[in-house]
Parts: structure tokens; sequence; C-alpha cells
């Protein structure tokens, strides 16, 4: 009985010494690494525990999102600093660690910058020559040509660069500028390198491809390649309706096409100093009479090489915004002896200016004739009806041993003097013609005078449209001559 009981004893205090020697769970230690950070969103992270003593994983990425998965991975689609904490559970507890990781800013796109170009929307993209040649200069200073860029910014401080590419038009051309505001859109204007030459040349419509190519950060981001519509040269565009629907009056860049600095003027008037109208051109030198007089050659010059008055002025514009009318270069009257009353009046006003007579462009419903003022000080004016002098044809008045062919046909301008004086061989036929000429000249200058007094308010009136007065000399501040098509 004795022994039972000892051997029952020994086996608890066995039972008890092995239970007091059982240890407890190791605790987990959490631990984890992670790669692709450091990389622009939309970046996708994966992560690895090496968490000890631990079989379960609660993962926080910082984002407001989690996962139970031991490696998981995971997409972040918003640049920042997240704090990622990794909770490890095992039999022995928990056990947390933190880390932080590091999402650029996303790349920029096509779709995430926008770049959008257009041409000038007053003129419905199209490009007119006659504008970008005649308002060069102010182009220049204003900074504005006719293409708008405009771009949203992707992140703070981009260096953006433009390059738009060579062209039948253009040469290249690179505008570089930094934005600073992330997410703002800009929007510029840079000038162009037009081909000047190649824009004089143009005589008919056509188009042109452009590529626009748009960097950011020295990165190639999108292009555009895009057509735009051209029109002649000839075109001066005199008015427009903008795109706030208002009327825009452009009538002062016929200014444009009065080309004092045409090399042919020195030759025409070399010429016309050998029909000894006037013995030479001295602008306001003189009287107010020499002036007349100087205008009075010119005039014989044309009568003298039957320059005829020509009503052609359609424009193949299809344009219901945009209006146009066919201007001739003065090379163009020069050599074909024809021309409107547009065409004449800038033909003789490119001459006067060149003298240093001012002239001025007046303009009434459907017509223009010329003006011009005989004093320096500009207080006085004459006016000219330039579609008049193809009312005389010099040329066909000639004679021979026998005959004097045509000069009936102008017997109204020749006085009964001249006309016996002629026949009585005392003075020449070309005394007679110059006499024709001047006396259709004095007509000429006489046959706008009711219409200019009877409209004169208007003139003075800067909200009227209809009836203007352009001062050349004073418009050479904002329209150069066009120049000489090659």
């Amino acid at each position: 009985m004795k022994s039972k009981i000892t051997l029952t004893s020994i086996l608890i205090a066995i039972l008890i010494l092995v239970s007091d020697c059982k240890k407890d769970p190791p605790p987990p230690i959490a631990d984890f690494s992670f790669t692709g950070d450091n990389a622009p969103a939309p970046c996708d992270i994966t992560f690895t525990s090496s968490s000890t003593n631990a079989d379960s994983y609660y993962w926080e990425f910082g984002d407001g999102t989690n996962s139970k998965e031991k490696n998981p991975k995971h997409t972040y689609n918003t640049e920042g600093t997240y704090s990622v904490k990794l909770t490890a559970e095992g039999e022995g507890g928990t056990n947390s660690i933190s880390k932080s990781l590091v999402i650029l800013e996303p790349e920029p796109t096509a779709a995430s910058i926008n770049f959008t170009v257009v041409g000038d929307q007053d003129l419905e993209q199209i490009i007119y020559p006659s504008v970008l040649l005649g308002l060069a200069n102010l182009i220049s200073e204003s900074n504005e040509d006719f293409f708008d860029f405009s771009i949203k910014n992707p992140k703070a401080n981009s260096n953006l660069k433009i390059v738009i590419q060579s062209s039948s038009l253009n040469t290249e051309t690179i505008f570089q500028t930094q934005m600073a505001i992330k997410g703002q859109t800009y929007t510029f204007s840079p000038l162009i390198k037009w081909n000047y030459v190649t824009l004089k040349s143009l005589n008919q419509p056509g188009n042109v491809d452009i590529t626009f190519v748009c960097y950011i950060n020295d990165k190639e981001i999108d292009r555009k390649n895009l057509r735009f519509g051209y029109r002649s040269a000839n075109e001066c565009v005199y008015g427009l309706i903008d795109t706030k629907g208002n009327y825009v009056d452009l009538k002062w860049m016929f200014a444009a096409f009065v080309n004092e600095d045409n090399p042919k003027i020195d030759e025409l008037l070399g010429v016309t100093l050998s029909y000894n109208v006037v013995s030479n051109f001295i602008g306001y030198q003189g009287t107010e009479t020499d002036v007349l007089k100087q205008v009075s050659a010119l005039w014989y010059y044309l009568q003298a090489h039957s320059v005829k008055y020509s009503s052609i002025t359609a424009s193949s514009n299809p344009s219901q915004k945009v209006f146009s009318q066919y201007v001739r270069f003065f090379n163009d009257v020069y050599n074909n002896t024809q021309a409107n009353c547009v065409d004449g009046s800038v033909f003789l006003a490119s001459i006067l200016k060149k003298i240093g007579i001012n002239p001025l462009l007046i303009t009434v419903p459907g017509h223009m004739y010329l003006g011009y003022y005989t004093l320096q000080d500009k207080s006085k004016i004459r006016l000219l009806e330039t579609t008049a002098v193809g009312q005389v044809d010099l040329a066909e008045i000639y004679e021979d041993a026998v005959y004097v062919y045509n000069l009936t046909k102008y017997r109204n301008y020749i006085t009964d003097q001249t006309w016996n004086d002629y026949f009585s061989g005392i003075i020449s036929l070309n005394a007679v013609k110059r006499e024709i000429s001047y006396n259709n000249f004095i007509e000429a200058t006489n046959y706008q005078i009711s219409n200019y007094n009877t409209n004169i308010s208007k003139f003075n009136d800067p909200n009227n449209h209809d009836y203007k007065m352009f001062d050349i000399e004073a418009l050479r501040k904002v329209v150069q001559p066009i120049g000489n098509k090659k």
C-alpha cells in the first residue's frame, strides 16, 4: 500500500517538473521589404514580408487600403510619401513595423497636357499673306503671331519647348519658356519664322501642312500635324466679323499695298521727266501749284502708257466672315497697264510717297479714290479720281507727214487757241497731248469734290466704317509695304 502511494507521488512530481520546464512560444518580429518605389504614379509596389514567428499579416498601405496577403502587390495612383505598416501575428502575439516609400509625380502624357494649336480665330485659321507681311513689324512688337498654343502644365516649374517644323511657308521655329504652376493651363502665341519671300509669291489659294512638336523637360510628349489654308498675297483683308460677332474695319490694310520702296519707281520717274511736264520732282519744296504739276506729270505718264481702268475686284474667298479684295501689286500695274480704283490709288500713292508728297487713300461705299496734301503741314487736300485715267490714251494720238490720228476724239480737252496753234504749226503734238492730259487731270481732280464735301461729317466720324481717309505717312507706324513679288 505504501509503495503504491510512493509510486503515485513520484509520477505526480515528474509531471509537475515537466510542466514547469515547458517554454512560452516566441513573439513574432515584423519586418518587410519592397521594390518599385521612387517611380512616377501610377506605380506598382511589391511588398515582401520577412517577419518571423508569424502566421498572419495585415498590411496598411497608407492610402486607406489594406491587405492580408503575406507578400502583396499594391498600385499607388497618386504621388506622395506613404507610411506603410505591417502587423504580424503568431502564437507569441503581434508585432508591427512601419516604413516610408515615395511615389513620384506622374510623367506627362499627351492626354494630361492637352496640347492644342489653333490659327487666328478671327481669320478662321486661314493664312492671309498680306496680313503677315503688312503687319510684320507690329506682330514682332506685340509678340503675338498667327498661332495660339495652349497646354496644361503637368509639373511645377516645367520647361516647355515647342518646335514648329519647317514647311513651305516657314522655317523651323523653336519656342521655349518655363511654366511655374502645376495644373494651370498656359496660352502662348510665339513669333513664327515666316518665309516672307514665299508669302509674297503666293498668287493663288492653297494648303500647307505644319507639324508642331511639344516637349516637357526635354522629352517629347505630343505632336500635332495640322493643315491650314492660305490665300493669295494679293488679297487684302479689309474687314471681318470677329469671334464675338462684331464687325472690325480693316480698310487701313490697303496701305500695305502702297510700296514707295519699289525700285521701278525710279525708272518710272526718269521716263516721266522725259515728257517735259515738269523738270524735276521736288515734293513740298515749291508751291501748291508745283505739287499739282508733279501729280499731273504722273497722270501724264499713266496716259502715255495707256493704263486702262479694270473693274476686276472679285476674290475667290468663300468666307462669310472675312472680307477681302484682290489688289494688284505695283509691278502688276506697271507691267500690265490696267488698274481698278484700288489698284490705281495705291499705285499713285506709292509714287507720291516716294517723291515726298503725302498721299491718302479715301474709301466710300464700294469705291476708293486718291487724296494728297498740297502743303507739308497737311492743311490742304486735293482729290483724284484714279479710274478716270483710262479716259485718255495718249499713245493713240500720233501723226505722220500727212495726218494726225485720233486727235478729234479729245477735242473737248483742247482749247481753241491750242487747236489752232497746232494746225498752224506753232506748237507740237506733244504740247497738245500735255494739255489734253492736264485738263483731264483737273477733271479727275474735281470729280469727287462734291461727294467729299457732302460727306465730310461722315469722314470725321470714327464710328463710320463706310467713309474713311487713310494717311499713309501716319499708317507707316503700323502697316509696312508688302514689297515686290518675286
